[in-house]
């Protein structure tokens, strides 16, 4: 999986939607106070805050390749792009101040913010715009994450430089009008082209150092005083062992940070930066699961809602897979709230909807498949698969043998699969076998599997939204030829697969659209159809839930799992 934000069981993407105290819509949330807690600033040698995040390092500083929420953090802070999100997540112009949409939707014309600079003083202008487009599409970058073409696709001669067939899009798909304007001219009118954008895959970079050190040219961010980036932050200090050490970037455009460090550090799971955080050795932490009942009664407790939702993945490939009253009744037969308490400590939220709470396309009238709730329904369940293996020519006896795999990397992923094969065999009589592989190695067997019976029948997997608009959610996942299908959704041969191919043509037909009531609407229906054949099994959305310390004052965090640039300028350490 996943040509985003990457996500596991475990971890966030997101990275991507890569992915709930709940927020209202798309807001996000401050910590709660407390009276004892001084807002008085502490004086500057003080304005550091220290981060934990759970990784031996970053799996790349490099906006064109980054595909995981722990390195677009960090990416966040050094780097920014013509438009980005808000902490509401609205789009707002970022390096650009203005842009134009042409009537047809083919051309989107960006008015760049005036005396931009890279952080270690040189100008930035449109042609670093361009260059970094470009680049992201060039074969070497596209071949190291696989996913300019889901964020930047749409732009004319795209695919054709990904594939090597043209030299540039520089001239054609984008055009330097002049130093402070520049225009993208599109394959293809969408309703979702600037949310794409605010993914980090067209974030701009400096050419002159990437031309100095090449590949490792992220290696050298903190070289002539922080140089490469355009963010709030530039870099102080980077190791691949010992973190990052960002400092405001004077250059920032915007307004600037209060903080004076911000020091990124890993640790090798979330339980040792827990204990790091208990031993006032970080600021922010996030919670292992074991611990979540005990720490969600703290004061400095934080709970988001994030655009991330795990789900049981069906190859329609697969007999009787392919046969939707099989599907439904797999589906009924879980009760998902039981699954989140046995596997998860009850700290996730039992779902049916694929489009996630906190973002545009939500839909709170969805209902589960046959207008279940989330805890299922048995007597339905047992009803629906008993005539799905009628239509099959089965029996419980005859049923064949189905595999569930499921990520290696932690106990509760386990536990979720053994809880859902028992709640198939309790209410189905079914028995079905589970394995466990290593992430990468899933994430690869779900690319093997778009298009063929295998190697993966059924697998638990999640999705984080890469920018909170539904297309990301809805066509990305099940539209023909998405890189993200497979499921093989509109590519099997069922007798409904005639109705998935018209559902696919309603996707395209959804994303084209400028009326934004009349596309949530459309989006809207695909999803409960999508929901009613089992397109994925969702079991729950998980939200983003920390430990922040309460002198940090200012600090949000989004559903998006991301903090905006000019978010920083808000952030400061009290005295304490």
């Amino acid at each position: 999986m996943r040509s985003g934000k990457k996500i596991t069981t475990m971890m966030l993407p997101t990275l991507l939607c890569l992915f709930g105290v709940l927020l209202a819509a798309c807001g996000g949330g401050s910590v709660p106070g407390s009276g004892s807690v001084s807002k008085t600033k502490a004086p500057d040698n003080q304005q550091v805050y220290r981060w934990a995040f759970r990784l031996p390092d970053i799996a790349s500083f490099d906006p064109g390749i980054a595909t995981d929420n722990t390195s677009i953090q960090a990416i966040n802070m050094a780097f920014t792009g013509l438009v980005q999100l808000d902490d509401q997540l609205n789009i707002k112009p970022q390096l650009a101040q203005s842009y134009d949409i042409s009537d047809n939707g083919l051309t989107y014309t960006f008015h760049l913010r005036p005396n931009l600079k890279f952080s270690d003083g040189t100008r930035l202008d449109a042609n670093d715009v361009a260059y970094s487009v470009d680049r992201a599409l060039s074969p070497d970058i596209n071949n190291q994450s696989g996913v300019a073409l889901t964020y930047l696709g749409l732009i004319k001669d795209a695919p054709e430089r990904t594939e090597g067939k043209v030299k540039s899009v520089i001239g054609t798909g984008v055009i330097v009008k002049d130093p402070d304007t520049v225009v993208m001219k599109l394959n293809k009118a969408t309703a979702y082209f600037l949310g794409a954008l605010t993914y980090p895959t067209s974030f701009v970079v400096e050419k002159s150092v990437i031309d100095k050190y090449g590949n490792k040219w992220t290696d050298h961010l903190a070289d002539n005083g922080g140089q490469g980036g355009n963010g709030p932050f530039k870099v102080k200090e980077y190791s691949h062992t010992t973190g990052i050490k960002f400092v405001p970037n004077d250059n920032y455009y915007g307004k600037k940070p209060q903080l004076k460090e911000v020091d990124y550090l890993p640790f090798k799971d979330r339980q040792t930066s827990y204990n790091a955080y208990l031993a006032d050795q970080v600021d922010v932490t996030d919670i292992p699961l074991p611990q979540y009942r005990q720490s969600s009664s703290r004061p400095d407790f934080n709970k988001t809602d994030a655009l991330t939702v795990f789900y049981v993945g069906m190859n329609y490939q697969v007999k009787p897979l392919d046969n939707i009253n099989i599907r439904q009744g797999l589906a009924l037969a879980l009760d998902r709230d039981t699954v989140v308490k046995a596997a998860y400590q009850g700290a996730y939220t039992p779902t049916c909807h694929i489009v996630p709470k906190g973002q545009f396309g939500y839909n709170p009238d969805l209902n589960c498949p046959g207008g279940a709730s989330v805890h299922g329904d048995k007597k339905k369940a047992v009803q629906l698969f008993e005539k799905g293996l009628q239509e099959e020519g089965l029996t419980r006896q005859t049923f064949p043998q189905i595999t569930l795999t499921y990520p290696n990397q932690s106990q509760e992923s386990a536990n979720e699969a053994a809880t859902e094969v028992q709640m198939w065999k309790s209410v189905l009589g079914i028995n079905i076998a589970t394995t466990a592989i290593s992430q990468n190695t899933l994430y690869t067997y779900q690319a093997q599997t778009q298009g063929n019976k295998g190697p993966l029948q059924m697998w638990l997997a999640g999705w984080g939204a890469d920018f909170p608009d539904p297309q990301d959610w809805i066509t990305l996942q099940f539209g023909a030829g998405a890189p993200n299908n497979a499921y093989n959704y509109g590519d099997n041969g069922s007798g409904h697969v005639a109705a998935q191919k018209a559902l696919q043509d309603q996707m395209s037909a959804a994303d084209v659209m400028s009326d934004k009531a009349a596309r949530l609407n459309a989006y809207n229906k695909i999803e409960q159809q999508l929901v009613n054949d089992v397109a994925w099994l969702p079991i729950y959305q998980r939200p983003d839930f920390r430990l922040l310390k309460q002198y940090v004052i200012g600090m949000k965090f989004t559903s998006a799992s991301i903090i905006p640039p000019d978010d920083w300028a808000n952030v400061y350490i009290a005295q304490h």
